[in-house]
């Protein structure tokens, strides 16, 4: 092969000739004994299209002895490649392209073998031999007789009246879909052609083709056939061509008396009759090749040759009705599920033709296209890109229905032998038309086939024009569409982007929890648990448990029982994931807020309850004892103020200065040196319950009875002593009593009405209707009688008094505990208790104005009362 293509290139390249295919290997079937032709594999250049060379180099040795110049044989080539250019016919071998030089000849034609290689192919142990290799060969010969004999009628009828004359097996080939085709026109001459190269080189041409010829060639010579009619000459050589593919062992007869049934060999018997007719010595009386091929068909020898009737069937499919398409494909799978047809003619005759016909709009695409895919699985992957996958993408581009529910049915047919190339620029832009057609089988039909396509799916596709589909999707009107959506979600979450992954998965699966078709919901868990992998800890605990903990309560216990499994599922991965969190991430600071549980909840870890009640007195311990808190050093003799942007509930920008929180005892705030007072019990402290642990009390603030947060008053600016340090040390401000003030006069502070602190209550665990607050009561207008002065000081504060006692709080009476009777000095004089305040939250505008500018009056006069007692005293 090498020589032949240097020798082929240096001759064009003297010729200046472009040589427009390449040369392949040779193609076995033929010598130079049968032929002058040497036949070889070849690919055209400019579109890759395979085809076959028939090379012709007059330079070589003479083919026979005798033969001294091959220059001879030139005249024969540069005849067959005229006739070629200039004769179409589905029986004839198909021209393609050719280059012709002085001394070589190279004609290209569709792919074909020589006739001589296929028949050893059906020999016991060759490529076309089965379990019913007999049955099969009779047909297919039976179709090759058919397919000549047109041919050989098509060459001499008129107006062409050709003379063959050549019709030896040499001259006959095969495509690779074992379909016969007519060649050897070396000698093809017309009648009325005075310089035809038949009448004087017929006996030249190798092969033997004197011994082919009819009597009266025999014995007059070819010259006889200038009036001689094609076809009745040419008969005599098919009758003979005929015997040889029957009995392809056996040498030529020669008849010398008229055929009989005996001489016939293996010929088919229903045959006999018209071989016979073709072998008359008489030109005039013998059989013509367009009346054997006439008859042909009526025939018993073919009409019960499958082949024969398919390939009609397959040839004239769209001219049938209804009913025989259907029965013409019935057939097609029957034969192939049985093997009656050879594997080459259903991969490249009976496929092409089936797919052509898939093209036309009245075509049964539902019926035809599994069955093409179906015989597309016995093409070999070199072949299958051209012969199935071609043409199955043309077909997207059809608006018929049926055609798109077909491709999308056997989309797992052909999709791994897809690349991402004809998905994304041949496949999508037509796929996508599905997600919108009116018809619902359509839609689902179109979801269903995105999975197999993701991979070949671009980047831009999968996580943006797809996903915004499949959101319209979400919502369409069939469930089963919704469903089959979720759960595309589900198995396309692995390859979506990182960023898509939290943007898109959660609220899609969400979403499907809300479905009312239960199968939806059931598929949203399921998606949630398949794609549980794609979110860190933070998007489960604050995303993913969120949105599905209500299918836990699902009507149906369907989603309920799966809805139990996900949370499992879920919870058993986050404490995987938190096992290896710290255990804080605070600094250690010593003023930072100190929150504990009760030692006594039943705990399962510390600080960890798993029961409710458990949970509700850990809850209470948590309450109280976070009100606690160590002092920095820096911090114990720092003075207390107020933050600017404190806000006591129910307060207003006018309120009176008693409305601020009851004063405490507690000698560590004051600085007083008076003994303490005894530590209350925690059950009279806690309202929660009794499992919480008493606090230590040193330098921290109690609740009803230890120190509280300072607010400034403003009484204290006007009767505030700058001499008396234990005044200025009190951070609460001069309003508050002084114990150790022996000589003053309090009762106008013990008898004068207090303005009740509206404190928002504490809010219960459950929720519980709001109580009506109880109605307003105006205070008079002039202090109570101020009680007799106490024999001696006590370290007690004053009487329980209205004023600390909230606004509205039905659960719970008090915050501290304000009966403390028991003191050092003995029980303190009870004190005459205030005018309740109505609360200002109740009243109009305009009543609020009147109520602070009544307050204003009466504290003004509280004042200037107390500052003539003191003068008085002094």
């Amino acid at each position: 092969m090498n020589y032949l293509k240097s020798i082929t290139s240096s001759v064009l390249q003297s010729t200046g000739v472009t040589f427009p295919f390449s040369i392949g290997e040779r193609i076995p079937g033929l010598d130079t004994q049968s032929s002058i032709w040497e036949i070889r594999e070849g690919v055209k250049r400019d579109d890759g299209t395979p085809l076959t060379l028939f090379i012709f180099d007059s330079t070589l040795p003479p083919f026979q002895p005798g033969n001294k110049d091959r220059r001879t044989l030139l005249q024969l080539a540069r005849n067959a490649l005229k006739k070629m250019r200039t004769i179409r016919h589905p029986d004839v071998i198909k021209y393609i392209d050719s280059v012709e030089t002085e001394t070589h000849v190279y004609i290209a034609t569709e792919q074909v073998r020589p006739l001589e290689g296929v028949l050893r192919d059906w020999e016991p142990g060759g490529a076309l031999a089965g379990a019913k290799n007999k049955e099969a060969k009779e047909a297919w010969l039976g179709w090759g007789v058919k397919s000549i004999s047109t041919a050989l009628a098509f060459l001499n009828a008129a107006p062409l009246s050709l003379h063959h004359a050549y019709a030896i097996p040499s001259s006959i080939f095969v495509t690779p879909a074992l379909e016969w085709r007519l060649g050897g026109f070396e000698l093809l001459t017309g009648k009325d052609d005075s310089a035809g190269v038949l009448w004087a080189l017929g006996g030249v041409a190798p092969g033997g083709a004197g011994d082919w010829s009819a009597p009266e060639v025999k014995k007059g010579g070819w010259g006889v056939l200038r009036e001689a009619n094609p076809a009745q000459s040419d008969v005599y050589i098919l009758a003979l061509l005929i015997y040889h593919l029957y009995n392809p062992t056996q040498p030529l007869p020669q008849f010398t008396t008229a055929p009989t049934p005996s001489s016939a060999g293996a010929l088919p018997k229903s045959l006999f009759p018209q071989w016979k007719a073709m072998l008359i010595p008489n030109a005039r009386t013998r059989l013509a090749t367009a009346t054997f091929a006439a008859d042909l068909p009526a025939c018993a020898f073919l009409a019960n040759n499958p082949l024969v009737s398919l390939v009609d069937g397959l040839d004239n499919f769209e001219l049938k009705s209804e009913g025989e398409k259907q029965a013409l494909l019935r057939i097609i799978r029957d034969s192939t599920e049985k093997g009656s047809l050879p594997g080459p003619f259903v991969t490249h005759r009976v496929l092409p033709s089936l797919l052509h016909s898939l093209s036309l709009p009245d075509a049964p695409s539902s019926a035809m296209l599994p069955l093409v895919l179906n015989l597309g699985r016995h093409v070999p992957a070199a072949s299958y890109g051209k012969l199935v996958l071609e043409p199955v993408i043309k077909l997207y581009a059809s608006p018929d229905r049926g055609t798109r529910m077909a491709l999308l049915d056997g989309l797992g047919e052909y999709v791994d032998k897809l690349d991402a190339k004809m998905v994304t620029e041949r496949i999508w832009p037509h796929l996508i038309t599905g997600f919108a057609d009116t018809v619902p089988v359509i839609r689902e039909a179109t979801v269903k086939s995105v999975y197999p396509l993701a991979n070949k799916l671009s980047d831009r596709i999968l996580n943006n024009d797809l996903l915004r589909l499949l959101a319209k999707m979400q919502v369409d009107t069939e469930p089963s569409i919704r469903t089959n959506t979720c759960i595309l979600l589900g198995r396309l979450a692995p390859i979506l982007g990182t960023n898509t992954k939290k943007k898109v998965l959660v609220p899609a699966f969400a979403r499907s929890l809300k479905d009312p078709f239960v199968h939806a919901r059931v598929a949203g868990l399921m998606a949630l648990m398949a794609t549980v992998e794609c979110f860190d800890r933070d998007d489960l605990a604050g995303k993913v448990i969120p949105n599905m903990a209500f299918a836990l309560v699902d009507k149906e216990k369907l989603v309920r029982d799966q809805a139990f499994k996900a949370m499992a599922l879920f919870m058993k991965r986050i404490e995987g994931m938190v096992a290896s969190m710290p255990d804080t991430v605070l600094e250690d600071r010593s003023y930072g807020p100190v929150t504990t549980t009760s030692a006594t909840a039943p705990q399962n870890q510390a600080g960890l309850v798993n029961s409710a009640t458990g949970a509700a007195g850990a809850l209470a311990g948590w309450a109280i004892s976070s009100l606690s808190k160590q002092l920095a050093t820096t911090e114990i003799h720092s003075s207390m103020t107020a933050t600017s942007s404190l806000t006591v509930p129910g307060a207003t920008p006018d309120a009176s200065p008693s409305a601020s929180p009851r004063p405490s005892s507690d000698s560590s705030i004051f600085g007083s040196s008076a003994p303490a007072a005894p530590a209350r019990p925690a059950a009279a402290v806690s309202p929660f319950g009794t499992g919480a642990a008493p606090s230590s009390s040193r330098g921290g603030m109690k609740l009803g009875g230890g120190p509280k947060k300072a607010v400034p008053s403003p009484l204290a600016d006007v009767l505030g002593d700058d001499d008396d340090a234990a005044e200025v040390a009190n951070a609460w401000g001069d309003d508050l009593m002084d114990v150790h003030a022996d000589a003053d006069d309090w009762t106008a502070f013990e008898s004068a009405p207090v303005p009740e602190i509206v404190v928002p209550p504490p809010q219960s665990y459950y929720v519980s209707p709001p109580k009506p607050a109880p109605p307003p009561a105006r205070p008079p207008s002039a202090p109570a009688a101020a009680p007799s002065k106490p024999a001696a000081p006590t370290l007690s504060k004053p009487a329980a008094s209205p004023a600390l006692k909230p606004a509205a709080a039905p659960a719970f009476d008090d915050w501290g505990n304000a009966d403390d009777d028991e003191h050092e000095g003995g029980p303190s004089e009870p004190s005459k208790p205030g005018t309740p305040v109505p609360s200002l939250a109740s009243l109009s505008k305009d009543d609020k104005e009147k109520e602070m500018a009544r307050r204003r009056e009466e504290r003004k006069a509280r004042i200037a009362a107390m500052k003539e007692q003191k003068k008085a005293k002094a």
